[in-house]
C-alpha cells in the first residue's frame, strides 16, 4: 500500500526487486529525522505528516528555514555534495516517509534517468524557494517582509506551504527578523487600525492596506 501511495505522490515506480530494500519509517511530533553533522544513510520521501527545516546557530537557538510537506525529499544535497547533514529536519507532526538506504541508491537508482529527475525537480524547488526568501529578506524592510508573508499566505500559490505557520516567532525567523521587531510593526499596525490583535491572534481589518505595505512583494 506504501509503495502505491509513494508513486501517487511522486509519480516513480519502484522495480519489484528494490522493495525488499526499501523501509518505511515512522516520526512523532518533535522527532528529528535528519541531525545537522550526522552522516546520510539514505533518501527519506515524505508520504504523511509535516516536518520543518531548521539551522543551528551559535547562540543555540534555531533559525526556521522552512515547513515541508508532501511532496519532500530529505538527504538529496547531501548525497549529491557528498557532504554531512546540512540541516535539521524535525517532524512538526506525526511522520510517515519511505527510505531509501544510500547502497541502493549508489548502486542501482543513481544509474535510473526517471529517479534522477525526481530528485532534481526536489532541488531545484529548494534552490528557488531558499532564493526568493533570501532575496525578499535581504532587499525589503521588515513591515514589507511582514505584508508580504500575509499576502503570500493569504494567495492561492504552492509556495505558500513552505513559510505557513502559526506563531509570531517563527514568522519572525521565516521572514529574517526578531519577534521583538515584528511586536513594534503590529502595533504600529494596530494604531493605524490595519488590523487587530489579541495576544497570538491577529485579525487584518484594512487588507487593501496591507497589499499597499507589501509593495507587490511575495514569497513566490
Amino acid at each position: 500500500m506504501q509503495f502505491e501511495t509513494f508513486t501517487q505522490i511522486y509519480g516513480y515506480t519502484f522495480q519489484r526487486e528494490f522493495k525488499k530494500n526499501v523501509e518505511i519509517r515512522r516520526y512523532d511530533s518533535n522527532d528529528y529525522i535528519l541531525k545537522v553533522g550526522e552522516a546520510i544513510t539514505g533518501l527519506y520521501f515524505l508520504l504523511e505528516g509535516k516536518y520543518y527545516v531548521s539551522s543551528p546557530e551559535i547562540t543555540g537557538k534555531e533559525l526556521l528555514l522552512r515547513y515541508c510537506q508532501k511532496p519532500a525529499i530529505m538527504g538529496d544535497v547531501e548525497i549529491f555534495q557528498n557532504c554531512l547533514v546540512q540541516s535539521n529536519c524535525i517532524a512538526a507532526e506525526t511522520c510517515q516517509l519511505l527510505f531509501v538506504p544510500y547502497a541502493l541508491y549508489e548502486q542501482h537508482l543513481k544509474y535510473d534517468s526517471a529517479f534522477t529527475q525526481l530528485l532534481l525537480q526536489e532541488l531545484a524547488y529548494k534552490l528557488r524557494t531558499c532564493t526568493i526568501s533570501s532575496r525578499v529578506n535581504a532587499l525589503s524592510s521588515v513591515s514589507t517582509r511582514l505584508a508580504a508573508y500575509l499576502c503570500t499566505i493569504e494567495s492561492t500559490s504552492l509556495f505558500k506551504e513552505y513559510i505557513m505557520t502559526n506563531t509570531l516567532d517563527e514568522v519572525a525567523s521565516l521572514i529574517g527578523t526578531t519577534k521583538r521587531h515584528l511586536n513594534r510593526v503590529l502595533k504600529q499596525w494596530s494604531d493605524a487600525g490595519i488590523i487587530q490583535r489579541k495576544e497570538e491572534m491577529i485579525q487584518i481589518i484594512n487588507w487593501s492596506k496591507i497589499e499597499e505595505i507589501s509593495e507587490n512583494v511575495r514569497f513566490e
